[in-house]
């Protein structure tokens, strides 16, 4: 069991002005109300008293004196005891366990010795005000027991503030309970002696030691302390019966005279032995009562502290059952607060009630949590978090399924929500259905540039024939429009033709290739309109270049849309330049290979299309001057031709676009420039 839980925080005895106050204020109120009743008997007296004979008016003054003593003494414990912690409650410097775990016997006899040092302040404070009621103010005791009293009061405090100090210290020790107990049945024996003896009403008193005992120490300890309280009763019964030491009047008691002398009952044998005799067995039969009950209850302590380390244990490995299955957990009353939830629910939802960002499926008025109270059904939902846009990574998905939990009288009263992260699934769903969606537009592509080929090849070879005709001179005008009809069917067929490449790539014939020459054509291509855009070509080809097998055409048309689209992001100038190597295995891939780069200095690609461009369809151009399907095609061509290529770039900074083709034949000494 952990007995270290929020409980008022009393600050260590004679610990500085908190502790004065501590104290200082229920002895305020005690001394207002004394104050209150004495004032109160005044007026009494002198209104309804003053008929009575002065034997009976001393009396009722001593029955006036004692209810005062008892009433101050009363109020001020109870005015501490109030403010003060309970039996089992830490102590800011005793040594205090960890949240979930159970006390140490260390522990414990550090906490009990505290709470006896509390107690024991609250004692000598009210034995100091009965002492000085009984002895100054009532005068119910003779004035030479005054200081006696006094010093055994002091005494107690000097024991008590050593007793603290030893705790404060660490060099306590496990006797200090019982050498505490033992001093304080020695001390209160010492009291009774002056205050009366076996006369004096507060004897039971011992009892008190006893309970305490039976509480804090083992059984034999307990039976040890009853023993020597009725022990030390009985001495100090025995040596005022025997004259060794002086008896001291309590006037409240009865006293007969015999020839003018008080006889007092402690001097009777009869009356003291069966007064020692009551005492010492309802000691012994407390002792035995105390300790039962203690004992079951400690039992009943340890198989609670047993079932809550399984309940702890059986805990921890569903919360560790839960991590390892990526699993998140949370528990929520009829009002839809979450009253429990494991480590990675919290962390994905936050630590609101009702789950932060899974507020909408558990917690508004139609969600699945109010539905499942209503109808105990099982619910499956999905909830995103965070914001979507272009970057979906920044959003996660999960997966929450809603079920109630029954008492036995079958109705819900909590539910429980079951949560799984499924962000990575909808990607790769989302993806199935983006290849599903390329699948069948593909093969749409396909079918219409097929059919579109023939009649586009009509067009273009009729516009061709008018034109050719040498019978009948065609008109200037009429020749342009039919040029432009040739060069629109002849751009037509090539979208086609590219449609049908991107599709069915065709074979082609396959053989050893130089890649330096479909570069080099496709770079005079271009020569021309590169130097009226400004555009500079720089060739950083290595000779020799290894061979690669691959389709000299297909490179060509490759390497072609390439430097057509660099153009393109260059409108106001800029460099492009072409460079080769061979990759030996050393830049992470599978065996030799061919790269070859292709960079620009032009205006780079927007980052929230930087992985769709090799999409069909995707393009950064102007509307009438691109398809969308140059780099899908060259995608195309070079899985065609059992290469690969990818690409980089960033806004402003231009692009690289690296092709990479495996080396055939042996492999020539190249100088690496990648």
């Amino acid at each position: 069991m952990n007995a270290d839980r929020d409980q008022p925080s009393v600050p260590a005895p004679g610990g500085g002005a908190t502790a004065w106050l501590h104290f200082a204020r229920p002895l305020l109120i005690a001394f207002a109300v004394v104050f209150l009743l004495v004032i109160s008997y005044e007026v009494a007296e002198r209104l309804w008293l003053q008929s009575l004979d002065v034997e009976r008016l001393l009396f009722v003054r001593r029955v006036r004196g004692l209810l005062i003593i008892v009433a101050a003494a009363a109020l001020t414990a109870w005015l501490i005891l109030r403010r003060s912690p309970p039996l089992l409650s830490g102590d800011e410097s005793a040594d205090r366990p960890a949240p979930g775990s159970p006390l140490t016997p260390e522990q414990r006899a550090a906490q009990f010795a505290y709470w006896f040092i509390r107690m024991r302040w609250l004692a000598i404070i009210v034995a100091a005000v009965l002492v000085l009621f009984a002895v100054r103010v009532v005068e119910l005791l003779p004035q030479n027991v005054w200081w006696p009293l006094m010093t055994t009061i002091l005494v107690l405090g000097g024991l008590n503030a050593t007793y603290w100090g030893l705790l404060q210290s660490g060099r306590a020790g496990a006797h200090l309970l019982p050498v505490q107990a033992y001093g304080d049945l020695v001390a209160l024996t010492v009291l009774l002696h002056y205050s009366g003896g076996v006369e004096n009403p507060l004897a039971p008193l011992l009892l008190f030691h006893v309970i305490i005992a039976g509480i804090v120490l083992p059984r034999h300890q307990c039976y040890v302390v009853a023993a020597t309280a009725g022990t030390l009763f009985g001495v100090i019964v025995w040596a005022e019966l025997a004259h060794v030491v002086e008896h001291y009047t309590f006037r409240v008691f009865p006293h007969y005279l015999a020839g003018g002398v008080p006889v007092h009952a402690a001097h009777n044998a009869t009356y003291a032995v069966a007064g020692v005799t009551v005492q010492t067995a309802i000691l012994f039969l407390t002792a035995y009562f105390t300790t039962t009950v203690t004992d079951r209850l400690r039992r009943h302590e340890r198989q609670l502290a047993v079932y809550a380390d399984r309940l702890l244990a059986q805990s921890q490995l569903l919360e560790r059952a839960f991590e390892t299955t990526n699993t998140g957990l949370c528990v929520c009353d009829r009002n839809l607060q979450a009253t429990w939830s494991n480590k990675r629910w919290m962390t994905w939802f936050g630590q609101r009630p009702g789950g932060g960002c899974a507020d909408a499926a558990m917690g508004a008025e139609d969600s699945p949590g109010s539905r499942t109270l209503e109808d105990g059904g099982v619910r499956v939902t999905e909830v995103a978090v965070g914001e979507a846009g272009p970057d979906t990574t920044a959003q996660r998905v999960f997966q929450l399924t809603t079920a109630p939990l029954f008492d036995k009288d079958g109705v819900a009263t909590h539910v429980v929500h079951l949560g799984q992260e499924i962000t990575e699934q909808k990607r790769i769903q989302a993806g199935m259905v983006h290849a599903a969606k390329l699948a069948a537009v593909g093969e749409l592509a396909g079918k219409v540039a097929h059919e579109v080929n023939n009649p586009i090849a009509i067009i273009s070879a009729k516009a061709r024939l008018l034109l050719a005709d040498a019978q009948e001179p065609v008109p200037p005008r009429m020749a342009a429009e039919l040029g432009k009809i040739t060069d629109l069917a002849d751009r037509v067929a090539r979208i086609a033709q590219g449609l049908l490449s991107y599709c069915r790539p065709a074979p082609g014939p396959a053989g050893p290739l130089d890649l330096r020459i479909p570069i080099r054509k496709a770079l005079a291509i271009i020569e021309t309109p590169a130097a009226a855009a400004g555009v500079r070509i720089q060739e950083r080809l290595p000779d020799p270049l290894p061979e690669v097998h691959a389709n000299a055409g297909e490179m060509e048309q490759v390497f072609l849309n390439l430097f057509l689209n660099s153009m393109d992001a260059m409108p106001r100038g800029g460099k492009l330049s072409v460079s080769a190597f061979v990759d030996d295995g050393s830049h992470g891939h599978a065996g030799s290979c061919l790269q070859v780069l292709v960079e620009d200095t032009g205006c780079g690609i927007p980052a929230e299309i930087r992985d769709h461009v090799f999409e069909p369809f995707v393009t950064t151009k102007e509307s009438g001057r691109g398809t969308g399907l140059g780099l899908s095609i060259c995608l195309g061509l070079m899985r065609s031709n059992g290469g690969e290529i990818d690409l980089e770039s960033e806004p402003g900074r231009g692009t690289r676009v690296r092709l990479r083709l495996p080396v055939h034949g042996p492999l020539a000494r190249v100088t690496t420039d990648g």
